[in-house]
C-alpha cells in the first residue's frame, strides 16, 4: 500500500478521490432535509420558550437561525454549485450559537440545573463536521471546537464558583464530548480505509493511471451533469501506433516502460479537473470535463507532439493516434466512447500519429 501511495502523489487525486467519497453524493440531500428541520427546531424552541421568558442567547439566536436555515436550504436547492457556501455558513451559525449558550451560562448566569439543554446539540456539531466536510478537517474542527468550550469552561470555573450540580454536569458533558470526537476519529480512520480500497479497485497498477471501470462511474455522473447544466464535455482516446511490434521486438519489459513513461508524459498537460485512463493494452483515455471540441483538439494536438518526443530507448520512435468526441446531451457512455474510438480508428486509417474529431 505504502508503493502505490507514493505512485499516485503524482496524479491528480482529488477528483478521484472525491468522486469515490461514499457520502459525496448525499450530502447536499442531507443538507436541503436537515437545515428546513433545523428551521422548524429552532422556530419551535423559540414559541415555547415565550412563556417563561428566553434568555439574551436564545433571544438573539434562535430568531436569525430559524430564518437562516431555510434561507440557505433555498440557496443550496436553486444554485447547487455556486451556494456550497451554505453548508459550512450553517454549520458556523450552529457552533457559534451552541458556543454563546456555554459562554452565558459558565461566565454570566449559571445554570441552577447544570447545564441548559442546547449542551446536548453540542454532538451534533462534531457528527454534522464529518458529514459534510472532508474527513481530516471534521477531525481538526471537533478538536478545536472541543478545547474552545474547554477553555471557556476553564474560565467561568475561575469567574464562578460552581456548585456540585454545575460540577457533575461538566464532568459528564465532557467526557460524552470526548467519546464523541473519538468515535468521530474511529469513523474517520474507517472511511479513510474504505476510500484506499476503492482507489485500488479502480486504478491500473502498471501506470498508477485510473482504469476503465473508473471511466464507467465517472462518464455515468459527467454526462449527467452535461444533461442537466448543459456544461461541455470532450472526451480523447489515444491508441500507441505500432506497439506489438515494440513488445515482440524489446520485450514486454520495454513495452511496460513505454506505458509508464506515456502516463507521465500525459501528466502536465491535464488540469485537476481532468481525468487521465488506461483502458487497456495501449489504448487511454481522458475525460475533459468544461471542454469543447476545439479546445479538446488542441490539447489533443500538443499530446500528440508530446508523444512523439518521448524517448524510451532502445525504441526508436513512439507515435500515437487520436480521436477526439465532444459529447451531445443524448450520448450514452457507449455512444461517445464509440464515437471517439471511430474517430481514433479514422486516425489509424490516414496514416497514424494523426488527431481526428468526431462528427460533432
Amino acid at each position: 500500500m505504502a508503493s502505490l501511495k507514493g505512485r499516485y502523489t503524482g496524479l491528480n487525486l482529488s477528483p478521484t478521490l472525491e468522486l469515490l467519497d461514499p457520502l459525496n453524493p448525499v450530502r447536499r440531500q442531507m443538507a436541503l432535509w436537515l437545515l428546513p428541520l433545523g428551521s422548524l427546531l429552532a422556530g419551535a424552541a423559540y414559541w415555547a420558550s415565550r412563556p417563561g421568558g428566553l434568555d439574551p442567547v436564545d433571544r438573539i439566536f434562535l430568531p436569525p437561525m430559524a430564518l437562516g436555515f431555510l434561507a440557505f436550504a433555498a440557496l443550496l436547492w436553486r444554485f447547487p454549485t455556486s451556494a456550497r457556501w451554505a453548508i459550512p455558513g450553517a454549520h458556523a451559525l450552529i457552533a457559534l450559537y451552541l458556543l454563546s449558550t456555554l459562554i452565558y451560562q459558565l461566565l454570566f448566569k449559571p445554570n441552577p440545573l447544570g447545564l441548559s439543554p442546547a449542551a446536548y446539540w453540542v454532538p451534533f456539531f462534531y457528527f454534522s463536521s464529518y458529514l459534510f466536510f472532508p474527513a481530516k478537517r471534521a477531525v481538526r474542527l471537533a478538536l478545536l471546537y472541543l478545547l474552545t468550550l474547554f477553555l471557556v469552561a476553564l474560565l467561568g470555573l475561575m469567574r464562578n464558583p460552581l456548585q456540585p450540580v454545575h460540577w457533575n454536569a461538566l464532568t459528564q458533558f465532557f467526557g460524552a464530548n470526548l467519546a464523541y470526537v473519538g468515535l468521530l476519529y474511529l469513523l474517520v480512520r474507517l472511511k479513510e480505509g474504505y476510500m484506499e480500497a476503492q482507489l485500488d479497485a479502480y486504478t491500473d497498477f502498471l501506470t498508477g493511471l485510473r482504469n476503465s471501470r473508473y471511466l464507467e462511474l465517472i462518464l455515468e455522473r459527467e454526462l449527467f451533469r452535461l444533461q442537466r447544466y448543459g456544461r461541455p464535455l470532450s472526451l480523447i482516446l489515444l491508441d500507441l501506433d505500432g506497439f506489438k511490434a515494440v513488445n515482440d521486438t524489446h520485450g514486454h519489459e520495454v513495452g511496460d516502460r513505454v506505458l509508464r513513461t506515456l502516463a507521465q508524459c500525459l501528466e502536465p498537460h491535464l488540469r485537476r479537473s481532468d481525468r487521465a485512463v488506461r483502458l487497456g493494452g495501449e489504448e487511454f483515455a481522458l475525460l475533459l470535463p468544461e471542454t469543447p471540441l476545439p479546445q479538446a483538439l488542441r490539447l489533443a494536438e500538443r499530446l500528440r507532439r508530446a508523444v512523439e518526443a518521448m524517448a524510451v530507448p532502445p525504441v526508436a520512435r513512439i507515435t500515437a493516434s487520436f480521436g477526439v468526441a465532444e459529447a451531445r446531451p443524448t450520448d450514452t457512455p457507449l455512444t461517445l466512447l464509440r464515437r471517439a474510438d471511430e474517430a481514433m480508428y479514422r486516425a489509424k486509417h490516414r496514416g497514424k500519429n494523426r488527431v481526428e474529431a468526431a462528427p460533432k
